[in-house]
């Protein structure tokens, strides 16, 4: 019988988010060595992929409103308490 499984995984299956969520963009590396010691990852409000921030950069997802948005689109329950 032959086999009829595909290496590309769409949208709806229970992989493709689980690979969103924990695949570094493919520049990453490069970014982290252009930032330095520093880098960090935050997830993009509205599609959840990761990007690379410098400090700066992250300081302003926390406090300027996107780690916010992207809190209530994962409707975390301990974060609307």
């Amino acid at each position: 019988m032959p086999d009829t499984s595909s290496p590309i995984i769409l949208p709806g299956d229970p992989e493709f988010d689980w690979t969103l969520a924990t695949a570094f963009p493919p520049d990453w590396r490069a970014v982290a060595d252009r930032i330095g010691d520093y880098c960090t990852f935050v997830a993009s409000p509205g599609s959840g992929l990761l990007r690379p921030a410098t400090p700066g950069e992250l300081e302003d997802y926390l406090w300027g409103g996107e780690y916010d948005e992207r809190m209530m689109e994962l409707d975390d329950e301990d974060w609307q308490q």
